[in-house]
């Protein structure tokens, strides 16, 4: 067994002023915010495989963008190049 009890660990996350802490030390950090990243957007994309209204909402975000616009345009010209 460690030095710490599992209790003790217990009522360490149950203080308010430490989960902050806490939180504020890994948004931080950049390799925790990658991952955390990466596993949201995973788990986004997973569902919106299943909501094709927020999927209509993204792409009618995106076409009202001119930088989603130049981009389309930059994709249809490499693809009408190849």
């Amino acid at each position: 067994m460690g030095l710490t009890e599992k209790a003790d660990v217990r009522r360490l996350l149950r203080d308010p002023e430490f989960r902050t802490e806490i939180a504020k030390a890994l948004v931080e950090d950049t390799a925790f915010m990658d991952t955390l990243a990466d596993d949201i957007a995973g788990e986004l994309s997973d569902g919106l495989e299943d909501d094709p209204e927020m999927l209509k909402e993204i792409v009618d975000v995106a076409v009202a963008s001119p930088q989603v616009k130049q981009r389309i345009v930059r994709k249809l010209v490499e693809e009408l190049n190849d």
